[in-house]
């Protein structure tokens, strides 16, 4: 089984083929929720059972279900009996559960794709910040920043326990400052999703320290953006751009 990330224009163009290709097809729309047990409820006429018993095994792929997990979207597959299958994971969730069988549905998935959003982007490093407000993929307001956090010390002793307290004391007061910065970007907008990026381990702490994540927390994505280097400005436009990527895996 191989996997793709793709574009949006990319996935428009995967979507494009399979309208053209008019052949007989299964298509499936899952929520996040929903993955992979409701499959198991589905009934379909005999001529397509073979297509859902297909889709069934290679949902149970441990790499399917993990990658489900993380995006916390849900799935749209595609199977042709005798062509393309997919099992594609949008960057949006799915918000209902459909079957279609005959030509390719791809409707759902594509109005999923052309929705505009108003979405937070919170990059986070252990010393560098940058938080954005995009409507509409444009970027409307930002704000980025730095805190000195002193390195690890390696003598070992009483000295290594003094720079061990006063790391964490700065860690403390770095995150302190990022939550209010983040709340004054966030608390005046009305947001879709939020995406967090950066150091994994340092979302949980945050939340302790933000007032609009934490009662915004059931709009935190689960994939986490990669940032790679500092928590900038530069940061936050490569990170949008991945915010419309989706994830296919060609079974």
């Amino acid at each position: 089984m191989e996997s793709e990330t793709l574009t949006k224009n990319r996935l428009y163009a995967l979507l494009d083929e399979f309208k053209a290709s008019r052949e007989g097809c299964v298509t499936l729309y899952l929520k996040p929720a929903s993955f992979p047990h409701f499959i198991g409820q589905i009934w379909l006429a005999d001529r397509y059972r073979p297509c859902l018993d297909e889709i069934a095994e290679s949902a149970k792929a441990s790499v399917v279900i993990r990658a489900v997990q993380k995006y916390g979207t849900g799935t749209a597959i595609f199977w042709q009996p005798d062509g393309r299958k997919y099992i594609v994971l949008p960057p949006f969730p799915i918000s209902e559960n459909m079957v279609s069988v005959g030509e390719p549905c791809i409707d759902p998935l594509c109005h999923l794709l052309q929705k505009q959003y108003a979405i937070g982007v919170v990059l986070v490093h252990w010393g560098s910040y940058a938080i954005g407000i995009f409507r509409n993929e444009q970027l409307m307001e930002s704000k980025v920043g730095t805190g000195y956090i002193h390195k690890e010390h390696k003598k070992g002793g009483s000295s290594q326990k003094r720079f061990a307290r006063r790391t964490e004391e700065q860690k403390k007061d770095f995150l302190r400052r990022v939550g209010n910065r983040v709340d004054e970007r966030l608390r005046n907008h009305t947001l879709d999703y939020i995406f967090f990026g950066g150091n994994r381990l340092i979302l949980k702490p945050l939340l302790q320290e933000s007032n609009s994540l934490r009662s915004e927390e059931s709009k935190i994505c689960g994939r986490l953006l990669n940032v790679t280097g500092y928590a900038d400005g530069q940061a936050l436009v490569r990170a949008s751009r991945q915010i419309d990527t989706s994830l296919a895996f060609i079974c």
